[in-house]
């Protein structure tokens, strides 16, 4: 149960992150643009530390998924899924602010 907590913690801090960038083409769409704006202005002051606890978050998941030898099959695919969603946020914003 811990490493899905954590593989969920780790794509929300993702998500909020790359708000800046990701979270008004989500949130307008369906209606939320005071808080796309809310989530853009919060984003953009607090990025780097957002990053570093997104990091963190995926190797406190990777330490429940590999470092306790979890043999749940769907922990694992959790822990890859968050993954990949975490870093095509981080590709995304890096492009969206010119990095890359």
């Amino acid at each position: 149960m811990r490493e899905k907590m954590s593989s969920l913690a780790t794509v929300f801090s993702a998500f909020v992150m790359s708000g800046c960038c990701l979270g008004p083409l989500i949130l307008i769409p369906v209606g939320l643009t005071g808080f796309a704006g809310t989530l853009a202005i919060f984003a953009t002051k607090y990025q780097t530390v957002l990053m570093i606890i997104t990091v963190a978050l995926l190797g406190i998941s990777f330490y429940y998924v590999y470092g306790r030898q979890c043999k749940k099959k769907s922990s694992i695919i959790t822990l890859w899924v968050s993954t990949i969603v975490v870093l095509v946020m981080f590709t995304y914003t890096l492009l969206a602010k010119g990095y890359v």
